[in-house]
């Protein structure tokens, strides 16, 4: 249990005591004075700013027993922080006396993981009054209080609100933390008992003088020897205040402190201890001025700078990186570059010199256009960092990258830095990169007294640009003439995984003859074991199979782990195995689980004309609705013209409909009743689970494990909501524009951690290896032993770095990054296998789903003889998920559909259905390249309709005007979209110069009564008389697109009804035109398949194809998933 749980269980004793006395917990102010009177303590109200509250809002006088309070804001308020001083009364951890200035009743028991709170660990006092605001919130409203008046008592949180005269957003954080996360039960005091050094970690613990790195391999007990030369320096005299401890996670700053804290708590609070960010942020702050930058700058997440940069990306003008249509992922790709060379310190001032070196030297065009898009990267990068520096911001790159060129560029705040500390000890070094041991250079320029700990063999953070080429050149090019040490004995394992991991590291890049472990525990006579089936959906089965034999053998669920490479996988198994009734604990995407997609889609109810939502909304045991209901709402609504959510108060108006239906729909009315487009999101959920439904409730008192789960990512992105920036637009049309952006550029993994609160429940653990660096399990499970899986050999990066940028590199950017990779796949797989005590259990299907061989992971051949292998065959089946069932769909009359419609079932039949089946598909938030794409397609109808050729003149005026419609006219970079605009246009002109135009007329594809119709966009005939019938998009052209069943449409109806005709793709930002050329083969193979995807369409099966790329942009995103239940009848014109 962790402090702030700890005090808030303190807290809530202290009311039960309270009102066992006879004080009435419904007039809080005059609570918290009886519990201050009961300590002897008085209570006085001072003016707000008085000097005696010492900058702070509330303060507690120990000298004269007197807490002093402003005296403004409500009872409540006042309450709070009287409620707030007692705290630091009853906790007694308040040394030096220091008033809080901001003051928090509305705080969430953990911070969102997104913008500064990624980065920043609260230090102990600013943890101190973390735990004060949330010790008073229990003080005047346990959770076990407010959770009866809800739940038994049935009082909405409104009118818990009224009663207490407290504000609704504080009370509806209390209940969210009761009901959502799972109670955490009180846990006894624990007697931590540590192990005596072994002689390698005491001669460790004891190095004083030159800089030292210790070799700890999993297991040998590499914490234990760095607390251990820490408390050995405060037995020494040396100043806490004066020892600097950097970490790479806030999770273990946190532990390293608490460890500290039990034996020396003072020492603890008066040392530095955080991450190398952190404490460049710290840096950065006290610097602010030497830096160019505001006090207390802002952190930008990535997605707020691709948001920054899609704005300037017009204005840019490149060529190889240019997407006119959507350039987001083109310039996350870039920013990935820039983070690069940030980890590196290469500024975008030296990045463009790196660039213009290459392209001097590049000798033939592929060098030539690699180093043409360096420069391209370059000129990214200089006005990405001045949009940055206008908008007062800093990255995530900055944080380590600033403080190193500041201390490497001015002698006197280096000097006061050096000054500040005697003794620097770093944590996990091998995930250190190049701007991490710099600024650790700058600290401790010779080396003295720089204490490092880690592990080249378990280096996993190669895309932040750690590599264990850092720890390679210590004591060389880096802290020249340091020393080394090296654990060798294993406290964790059992010798047989010892063995198993011990022999593969001997193998790999980062390990060497010697890096075998001895294990200290006895043998259980169970070698580590290579299961296989024979396919992919067998696996989990047996999977499910071992974790419950496994618990039959006393191994609980929560002592066991699914370890794997991505978080994707990771969610298809956690899925299944829900299925296999195998708990798990695991969020997986917080934006993609069902509980969570509900309430986005009802929030888009609310900006959406359509209503689109209303189709995931009917599945919610609240408004349950058939699916002829849903569709009659979606036809009405079709054809009326209301602004977003106008429609519900009427909806008894609406035809089609049934009673049932119909009182559904006045149950959302209800819900949604006040609210519109401009409310917050936040306050619109918070209304709906705690005021006006039971579902928070229902939640909170439910046995099911699977619920609690839900509870706990309701809770989070609860939690996420609070803290999003303030921008430009609706509020909740800019948060299902920003949750879109996460999921697309991945920028939600943070968002999968589990809260602290959840840890104690009995489920097994799933997790990528990365997240399961630092933790042990009794049992662990790796499925995904094959060659295509692990070693997986990562794509190359679509920006790589140019030669020269990344120290110490051997050979080019690219050789070294697929070097780095093969080596961080042997570390990946050498950390998931320590992670095990007891059991280690490896899984691999043999075929594949065509029935071929599918190799296993050469790694297993690394093994020898230290693992059994045996063949299984699951007992039962893989049930099939409820979203996968085919909808009941009735068609009257034939089915008939356009080839690009055919060809978006191909790409992706669910969101086919929602598209052209319910017809509401719509479209995301258009942006301005989306605009610019809308009018250059309107002067494409104008040029190709034209009966005389267009001139330059009159191109110039329709294209102004067609801007000018689409809100293009006034853009800050009208002239930039002006000039793209034309040259697509141009080249259109020019590519039909010469030929004659035919009026195009639509082709049909018949398939046994059901029909494709193919409309082309133009037909020409060249001077050589060869007819041309093209189809014109205005984008780019995709990699399959050519081959897709949409172009096989176009051909076959081509050669039908134009024999000798050529078929042809024209894309105008790519400036091409492509001719079709499927050979007799591959076109009866698209036939067949076009004929395949008519009966499956009339059959009603409509999966979704699930990609973390392209379903964020899919306008279905927020909806997709499970559908109502009953027939959907449908006529196609």
């Amino acid at each position: 249990m962790d402090s702030v749980e700890l005090a808030r269980q303190v807290a809530a004793e202290l009311h039960a005591r309270l009102v066992a006395s006879g004080a009435d917990p419904w007039s809080p102010y005059d609570f918290a004075v009886v519990e201050a009177k009961r300590r002897g303590i008085d209570v006085e109200p001072t003016a707000a700013g008085a000097a005696v509250l010492n900058g702070g809002r509330a303060t507690f006088v120990a000298a004269d027993d007197l807490i002093l309070h402003e005296n403004i804001g409500s009872r409540f308020e006042q309450a709070f922080l009287v409620a707030h001083e007692i705290g630091h009364v009853e906790l007694g951890d308040d040394p030096d006396g220091e008033a809080a200035p901001t003051i928090d009743p509305a705080r969430a028991a953990e911070p969102s993981p997104v913008g500064i709170d990624r980065v920043i660990d609260y230090g102990r006092r600013q943890r101190r009054e973390v735990q004060m605001d949330l010790f008073a919130r229990e003080l005047l409203l346990p959770r076990n209080v407010v959770r009866a008046v809800h739940v038994d008592g049935g009082l909405s949180a409104s009118e818990i609100a009224a009663k207490l005269g407290a504000p609704f957003e504080v009370v509806a954080q209390q209940l969210f933390d009761a009901l959502l996360l799972p109670p955490v039960p009180p846990t006894p005091a624990v007697t931590h008992v540590e192990r005596p050094l072994n002689a390698l970690q005491a001669a460790a613990a004891a190095h004083r003088g030159e800089a030292y790195l210790l070799e700890a391999g999993p297991g040998t007990g590499k914490t234990q020897t760095l607390i251990a030369r820490v408390e050995g320096l405060l037995e020494e005299g040396i100043d806490p205040r004066r020892i600097l401890l950097l970490t790479f996670s806030n999770k273990a700053a946190g532990e390293m402190a608490e460890r500290i804290a039990r034996k020396r708590p003072e020492a603890a609070a008066a040392m530095w201890i955080g991450t190398f960010h952190a404490f460049g942020l710290d840096i950065i702050r006290r610097f602010h001025a030497e830096l160019g930058l505001s006090k207390d700058p802002r952190m930008m997440d990535r997605t707020e700078a691709v948001e920054l940069l899609e704005e300037e990306f017009p204005r840019l003008r490149l060529t190889h990186y240019r997407n006119l249509y959507d350039p987001t992922q083109i310039i996350a790709d870039m920013l990935a570059a820039v983070s690069r060379a940030k980890d590196e310190v290469v500024d975008a001032e030296t990045y463009a010199r790196l660039a213009d070196a290459i392209l001097a030297k590049a000798g033939d065009p592929a060098a030539r256009e690699a180093a043409e898009r360096a420069v391209e990267v370059a000129r990214v990068y200089a006005a990405y960092e001045q949009l940055k520096r206008n908008a007062h911001c800093i990255d995530f790159g900055d944080l380590v990258a600033l403080p190193v060129q500041l201390l490497e560029k001015d002698a006197a705040i280096c000097a006061a830095l050096q000054a500040q500390y005697d003794h620097v000890l770093v944590d996990e070094y091998q995930d250190v990169n190049r701007s991490s041991v710099r600024l650790l250079s700058a600290l401790r320029l010779d080396g003295r007294n720089l204490w490092m700990v880690g592990d080249a063999k378990q280096s996993i953070y190669r895309f932040r640009g750690a590599s264990s080429f850092n720890m390679t050149r210590f004591g060389k090019e880096d802290f020249a003439g340091g020393k080394r040490g090296r654990l060798k004995r294993n406290y964790r394992s059992v010798p047989e995984i010892v063995a198993s991991f011990s022999c593969f590291a001997i193998t790999m890049r980062a390990g060497d003859p010697d890096s075998g472990l001895e294990a200290e525990r006895n043998r259980n006579g169970l070698k580590p074991e290579l299961r296989t089936v024979q396919r992919a959906e067998q696996q989990q089965v047996a999977l499910a199979e071992a974790i419950e034999a496994l618990r039959c053998d006393g191994y609980a669920y929560r002592d066991q782990a699914v370890l794997c490479t991505g978080n994707e996988k990771l969610s298809t198994i956690g899925q299944d195995l829900e299925r296999l009734g195998v708990p798990v604990l695991f969020l997986g995407s917080l934006f993609e689980r069902a509980e969570v997609k509900d309430l986005l889609a009802l929030l888009s109810v609310l900006v959406d004309r359509r209503a689109m939502g209303l189709v995931r909304i009917a599945c919610w045991p609240n408004f349950t609705m058939s699916f002829a209901d849903v569709a009659a709402v979606f036809e009405h609504l079709r054809a009326a013209e209301r602004s977003p959510g106008s429609w519900l108060p009427h909806a008894d108006t609406i035809p089609g409909v049934s009673d049932a239906g119909r009182e559904a729909l006045a149950s959302l009315a209800v819900v949604l009743d006040g609210f519109d487009q401009t409310a917050s999101p936040w306050t619109v959920l918070a209304t709906l689970l705690l005021d006006r439904t039971r579902i928070a409730a229902r939640l909170g008192t439910s046995e099911d494990l699977a619920d609690r789960t839900r509870g706990i990512a309701i809770w989070q992105f609860l939690n996420f909501l609070r803290v999003q920036p303030a921008g430009r637009g609706l509020p909740i049309t800019r948060v299902l524009d920003r949750v879109r952006r996460l999921v697309r550029l991945g920028d939600d993994r943070d968002l999968r951690q589990l809260p602290a609160a959840a840890q104690h429940l009995d489920a097994v653990r799933l997790m990528t290896i990365h997240g399961a660096k630092g933790l042990e399990f009794g049992g662990v499970h790796i499925p995904g032993l094959n060659s295509d899986t692990i070693p997986r050999t990562p794509p190359a990066p679509p920006c790589p770095a140019p030669d020269g940028m990344i120290a110490g590199a051997e050979g080019s950017a690219l050789e070294a990054f697929r070097a780095s990779q093969a080596e961080e796949q042997e570390c990946l797989f050498y950390v998931a296998q320590s992670r095990a005590r007891d059991r280690l259990i490896l899984y691999a299907p043999t075929e594949k789903s065509n029935g071929h061989n599918r190799p296993l992971s050469p790694f297993l051949d690394r093994l020898g003889a230290t693992f059994t292998r045996r063949s299984v065959l699951p007992a039962r089946p893989l049930p099939a998920a409820a979203e996968a069932r085919d909808i009941d769909l009735v068609v009257d009359g034939p089915l008939r559909f356009g080839a690009p419609q055919i060809a978006l079932y191909e790409s992706c039949p669910r969101r086919f259905f929602y598209t052209h089946v319910l017809q509401v598909g719509g479209r995301r938030t258009a942006t301005a390249f989306m605009h610019l794409h809308e009018a250059v397609r309107v002067v494409v109808e104008v040029v190709i309709a034209a009966d005389q050729p267009v001139t330059e003149r009159d191109l110039e005026d329709r294209t102004d005007a067609a801007l000018d419609d689409q809100g293009l006219g006034e853009h800050g970079y009208r002239a930039e979209f002006r000039d793209l605009a034309l040259a697509m246009l141009r080249f259109l002109l020019t590519n039909r110069a010469e030929a004659v135009a035919e009026a195009p007329i639509a082709l049909s594809l018949n398939f046994g009564g059901e029909e494709i119709i193919v409309r082309p966009d133009e037909v020409l005939v060249r001077p050589d008389g060869v007819r041309a019938v093209r189809r014109i998009r205005t984008g780019h052209m995709r990699s399959a697109e050519s081959k897709d069943v949409g172009a096989a449409a176009l051909m076959l109806a081509v050669k039908q009804a134009f024999p000798g005709a050529v078929a042809e793709l024209v894309h105008l930002s790519d400036g091409e035109a492509h001719a079709l050329a499927l050979s007799d083969r591959e076109l009866k193979g698209r036939k067949d398949k076009l004929g395949k995807f008519l009966g499956d369409i009339r059959a009603g099966r409509f999966p979704a194809e699930v990609s973390s790329r392209t379903c964020p942009n899919c306008p279905a995103f927020f909806i997709c998933g499970q559908t109502p239940d009953g027939p959907l009848q449908k006529k196609f014109a």
